[in-house]
C-alpha cells in the first residue's frame, strides 16, 4: 500500500511539474491533484527535495517501460527502431505532454539539486546505453554521436509538441520517421 501510495503521489506531482511549472510543484499541489487528504505528500515525501527525487525517479520508470523494447534480444532493423523512436515520442507526448513537459521541469530544478539530477542521469544514460546498442547492431558508423543526436533531436520534437498542445499523430510519426531515417543513414 505504501508502495502504491508513492507511485500515486510521484504520478500526481509529474502532472503538477507538467501543468504548473517547478514553482507550483507544493505538497498541497500534489495532494490536490491526487485527490488525498492535506498532508499526505508530506507524510510520505517530508521535504520538495524528497519529491522531487521521486519525480525523477517515477519518470525514469515510467520512460523505461516505453523503450523496454530496446533491451530485448530479437534484432531491429531501421523501420522497427524508427516505430519504436515514435512510440517513444507518443508516449512522451500524451495527455497534454505531462512526461515530456515534467522532464524539462526536473531538468531545470536538478541544477539545484545534485540528487535529483544524479537520478534523472542514470537513467538518461541507461536509455542511451540501449538506443547506442542498436544503433551499433545496425552497422551505423560513429554510434555513439548519432545516439546522441537521436536522443537530441526526438527530445526536441516531443517538448515542441508538448509546447503547442496540439499533437497530429501521423504528422508527428512521419517526422520521428524523417530524423530516424537522417540521423542513421548510412552514408554519412
Amino acid at each position: 500500500m505504501i508502495d502504491d501510495r508513492r507511485l500515486q503521489l510521484a504520478d500526481a506531482a509529474l502532472g503538477v511539474l507538467a501543468t504548473a511549472g517547478a514553482r507550483g510543484l507544493t505538497h498541497r499541489a500534489v495532494d490536490r491533484v491526487a485527490a488525498l487528504p492535506e498532508g499526505s505528500t508530506s507524510y510520505y515525501f517530508r521535504t520538495r527535495a524528497a519529491l522531487l527525487r521521486a519525480c525523477a525517479a517515477r519518470l525514469g520508470e515510467r520512460t523505461m517501460t516505453v523503450v523496454n523494447p530496446l533491451a530485448a534480444g530479437a534484432d531491429l532493423d531501421d523501420s522497427e527502431l524508427a516505430q519504436l523512436a515514435a512510440l517513444a515520442v507518443q508516449t512522451w507526448t500524451a495527455n497534454g505532454g505531462v512526461l515530456v513537459l515534467a522532464r524539462h521541469e526536473l531538468l531545470l530544478e536538478s541544477a539545484h539539486h545534485p540528487e535529483t539530477r544524479r537520478i534523472l542521469d542514470a537513467a538518461t544514460e541507461h536509455i542511451r546505453a540501449l538506443v547506442e546498442q542498436r544503433v551499433q547492431a545496425l552497422g551505423i558508423p560513429e554510434a555513439a554521436e548519432r545516439t546522441a543526436d537521436l536522443i537530441a533531436c526526438l527530445d526536441g520534437l516531443a517538448l515542441a509538441c508538448a509546447v503547442r498542445g496540439v499533437v497530429d499523430e501521423d504528422s508527428q510519426r512521419r517526422s520521428v520517421m524523417r530524423i530516424v531515417a537522417g540521423l542513421l543513414d548510412r552514408r554519412d
